[in-house]
């Protein structure tokens, strides 16, 4: 069965945290700082947030979900902050984590393909991440992102991202 995409629900909340905080754990083993808020912060609230609002998915296979992430066409307080306030069609694509298991099996690609195919034409479709992450730079290169710039916001600089629609 391949992979289907969804809205999540106030029943995933457990699995979304699960796999957010594996990531975070795995970022930091690799000795790269990002996420590391998800291992201090609790993220319920702000996971229920987002699932009210209808801008945190789910990734399944074969009934299980396999990644995350946050999809949401009004900027937040931190895209502004590294993107300048912007009044074009963009979507904002943040906190893309693929289940442990599931990692090296092409899921996070899946899962931009999946994103690009359910976006309007003449669409932006932005994200950063950090640059000291070499191997997430790489594969959002990899898959057709347009690097930007980089931004910094306190103490970390930010890799900018966006593939047009």
């Amino acid at each position: 069965m391949g992979l289907s995409v969804r809205k999540a629900n106030t029943t995933d909340i457990d699995d979304i945290k699960q796999i957010l905080m594996e990531a975070a754990r795995w970022i930091k083993r690799q000795g790269i700082n990002q996420w590391e808020f998800l291992l201090t912060d609790n993220q319920d609230e702000e996971i229920k947030t987002n699932i009210e609002e209808g801008t945190m998915y789910v990734a399944e296979m074969n009934h299980r979900i396999v990644a995350t992430f946050y999809l949401g066409s009004t900027q937040t307080e931190f895209d502004i902050k590294i993107w300048g306030e912007r009044e074009d069609t963009a979507c904002y694509l943040h906190r893309l984590a693929v289940h442990q298991d599931y990692r090296g099996k092409q899921i996070g690609k899946q899962v931009i393909d999946w994103i690009v195919s359910h976006l309007d034409k003449e669409t932006v479709l932005r994200l950063d991440c950090v640059a000291e992450n070499p191997g997430l730079n790489s594969f959002y290169q990899q898959y057709g992102f347009n690097f930007v710039g980089k931004e910094k916001e306190g103490e970390k600089e930010f890799s900018l991202y966006e593939k047009w629609i």
